[in-house]
């Protein structure tokens, strides 16, 4: 009978016999050893044999049969399950949204992506959520320009699956024109130039960004010396920039830039690396943070700064400091007395100049932080400089400092006696008003100091006394603000403390105090291993 034709009982039902074959127990025994089966024992065993020939067969075919059975059915689950997930899609709740509140969803769901997207990483930002389906698709293209208008453009690899260079100007100009009218924040990373002979991409999609200065609005660029000169081309076309940071990749070139001097909504200007008597024009009217990063060029910029601290009447931040990689003696200047200029909104300072710090008259900083020369040959010069910023940091009577931080880029021994007599004045204490107080920055509650080089074996200003002005700090003789944190940066091993100073130190956690020693703040405290 064929096999469709009878049921699945019955199919098993004929071979209900194979579970109770088996060996007489002679053949059993023989089976256990290397000897020749008797003449009855053979025929009988050829017999059997004989008797199998036919049911494997037949079997096989059942089994074959049966196979085919259940890859039907599986082609048939499969077409149920594809039909019924089809129905689910349909009729899913999301297809009922109207366009409007989709749009909205969409907006609210990448307000949490702050740096947004990179341009040529095609599997990411509004190109993977396009994806989803063409509703979402005509959203994200048509009616979101705030996702494809905050973006980075950079030039270095990155993993995952990247646009071809061929196709990035193109990829970045299907980004803006997504983007409409929408203010652009973006970053723009091009730290190396291209081989001489290949088409440079990044340059193209540099005069691309450039091509849309107007709607700048918060940028971060980092860009090759050549470069520059084409800045000039945004030259009062950046009405609302109001965010900049630039930075040159590479040796930078003399003079000075201009492309920012019209830019009435600028808030935030922060340069770094570029050539050390580049002078950068710019509006002060609105900014609010101002940093400088780059070689030190003597004083030569600290009477234009002196001024952007005077006439800024919104600046909170300003950061003037040397970042030098190369000798610096010939550029050091002797000491000159600028006219002092006073700003009554600014509550952070950070430089590297003793004489722009000592020209300045700021009742309102919170927050100061000295830095010192750096990549240089330490001559007497800049040991000198230390001192006159030390002795300006006093003279300045800074009533409302909470905040100060000295960093130090070189160290030689001659920093050590400035450092233990800046100590010393940190724990002095006057009768102020009836009360005793301490007589330097009486308000300080965090002080940070790191020497970030290495190559020097003993830090001395880091002993017992140091201790005592930390503790005497963390306990003031009147109720005064207490210091609450203190953090050392050196490689372990470089202070000066003894078991018994070490141990007082560290006890002092135990008193309030925030105490962070090295470059982390785990518990074993590498500073001390």
């Amino acid at each position: 009978m064929h096999p469709s034709r009878i049921s699945l009982e019955e199919m098993l039902a004929k071979y209900d016999w194979i579970p109770s074959l088996t060996h007489p127990p002679d053949v059993v025994s023989i089976l256990r050893t290397n000897d020749a089966p008797s003449p009855i024992q053979f025929t009988q065993l050829k017999t059997s044999l004989e008797g199998l020939k036919g049911p494997p067969a037949e079997l096989e075919g059942d089994l074959d049969f049966l196979r085919n059975v259940v890859v039907s059915l599986e082609t048939r689950m499969s077409r149920l399950q594809s039909f019924k997930r089809n129905c689910e899609t349909v009729l899913s709740p999301i297809r009922r949204i109207p366009l409007e509140i989709t749009i909205e969803i969409v907006r609210r769901s990448w307000k949490n992506s702050l740096s947004g997207f990179h341009v040529f990483r095609i599997q990411e930002g509004p190109w993977h959520l396009g994806q989803v389906c063409s509703s979402w698709r005509n959203v994200i293209e048509k009616h979101c320009p705030e996702l494809w208008a905050t973006m980075e453009v950079g030039s270095f690899s990155y993993d995952g699956k990247v646009a071809r260079k061929s196709d990035r100007v193109e990829i970045l100009r299907i980004v803006l024109e997504r983007s409409r009218n929408h203010p652009l924040n973006f970053r723009f990373l091009y730290h190396s130039a291209v081989k001489e002979g290949k088409p440079d991409i990044m340059e193209k999609c540099f005069d691309i960004m450039v091509a849309h200065s107007k709607r700048w609005r918060a940028v971060e660029m980092t860009i090759l010396p050549s470069l520059f000169p084409r800045l000039s081309l945004i030259h009062g076309k950046i009405d609302w920039l109001a965010d900049m940071d630039l930075s040159c990749s590479g040796i930078p070139q003399s003079g000075d830039i201009g492309a920012f001097e019209v830019a009435p909504k600028l808030e935030k200007l922060h340069l770094s690396y570029l050539h050390p008597d580049a002078s950068i024009r710019f509006p002060v009217t609105n900014l609010v943070s101002f940093s400088d990063v780059r070689a030190f060029s003597g004083d030569k910029l600290t009477p234009e700064y002196l001024n952007v601290v005077e006439l800024a009447p919104k600046l909170r931040s300003f950061s003037y400091n040397d970042h030098s990689d190369y000798s610096i003696h010939n550029q050091m200047s002797t000491p000159l007395s600028f006219p002092h200029v006073m700003s009554r909104s600014l509550i952070e300072l950070s430089t590297s100049s003793p004489n722009f710090l000592r020209s300045l008259v700021l009742p309102p900083l919170k927050k100061f932080t000295l830095t010192t020369m750096c990549g240089a040959d330490i001559g007497e010069k800049v040991i000198k400089c230390l001192a006159r910023a030390l002795r300006a940091l006093h003279e300045m009577l800074l009533r409302s400092l909470q905040e100060l931080v000295i960093e130090f880029y070189e160290w030689v021994e001659d920093y050590d006696p400035i450092m233990q007599s800046l100590v010393t004045q940190l724990s002095e204490v006057s009768l102020v008003n009836g009360s005793f107080q301490h007589c330097m920055v009486p308000t300080l509650h965090k002080l940070g100091i790191y020497l970030l080089d290495f190559s020097h074996p003993r830090i001395y200003f880091i002993n017992s006394a140091f201790v005592y002005m930390v503790a005497s700090r963390l306990h003031p003789p009147s109720d005064t603000q207490r210091l609450t944190k203190l953090r050392l940066w050196m490689e372990q091993g470089r202070h000066d403390l003894d078991e018994a100073a070490k141990n007082a130190l560290m006890s002092l956690r135990d008193e309030g105090l925030e105490l962070g020693l090295s470059s982390d703040d785990l518990d074993e405290d590498p500073m001390f291993e």
